[in-house]
């Protein structure tokens, strides 16, 4: 996959482990559990459930017919889900933010829309390339996922090198303008450095109903239904609506 991959590979590993036969352990019943089912799945697969604010990785128990169930989650945080497969990657990031104070929620409007993404472009300094995959939130929260390229040189590049960077911004508006979040830098999906090349080689499909799962005591696990995996081609994108899809047979 790449560099990112395998720093992810070495966060440390939490919960679900697979069994002999493939059934879960007693420590996989503690807890909370994400299940589902993958649809499109072929070779192996790895899938897993990452909170980022702690920098844990929860792997999953992947079983027949791409049944999964991720186990062991204490409750109350945030995960996201990974799955690789097929040099590809879909990846849940939580684009969730506060509700506003207003009685009945007011969205975004395309004006919102417009001047955050000014505001974006007058912050950043480093890119050249900025690309907005998702900008989600209501009339005084709002939260931006971002794709960003450095292809102009730069200190200690080599030819053909760029930077590129995966990040969530979140802002708000406590008056008539938008301002940037105070509480956060912002959340780093993605920062390499590598070949022109070997970034168009990058297949990642990021998918906002597959981030900020939460797992609580009275609702301990979150079903996702049936996941169709997008095909395995090249580019940085947003998810299809048909990602995802109701299955009620699909429960491990």
């Amino acid at each position: 996959m790449s560099l990112l991959l395998a720093t992810l590979l070495m966060l440390p590993i939490a919960g679900a482990q697979a069994a002999p036969g493939g059934e879960a352990t007693a420590s996989e019943a503690d807890g909370g559990a994400i299940v589902g089912r993958l649809e499109g799945a072929a070779g192996a697969v790895s899938v897993a459930a990452i909170d980022r604010r702690a920098g844990r990785r929860y792997q999953a128990v992947v079983g027949e017919k791409g049944v999964f169930r991720v186990s062991g989650l204490p409750a109350n945080a945030g995960y996201d889900l990974i799955i690789d497969y097929q040099q590809a990657r879909l990846e849940g990031v939580d684009l969730h933010v506060p509700p506003s104070d207003y009685e009945e929620e007011q969205p975004l409007t395309d004006e919102d829309r417009q001047e955050l993404r000014e505001r974006m472009q007058r912050l950043n300094r480093f890119e050249d390339v900025l690309e907005f995959l998702a900008i989600e939130g209501n009339i005084q929260h709002a939260a931006v996922l971002v794709n960003k390229l450095r292809t102009r040189p730069f200190f200690g590049s080599k030819p053909g090198e760029v930077v590129w960077r995966a990040e969530i911004w979140h802002f708000e508006r406590p008056e008539d303008h938008w301002l940037k979040s105070s509480d956060e830098l912002f959340v780093l999906l993605y920062r390499e450095r590598m070949t022109r090349a070997a970034y168009d080689k990058q297949a990642v499909t990021f998918d906002p109903r597959l981030g900020g799962l939460r797992p609580t005591d009275a609702e301990p696990v979150i079903d996702l239904g049936t996941i169709v995996l997008p095909p395995p081609q090249a580019g940085i994108r947003l998810a299809a609506e048909q990602t995802m899809q109701e299955n009620e047979e699909s429960t491990p």
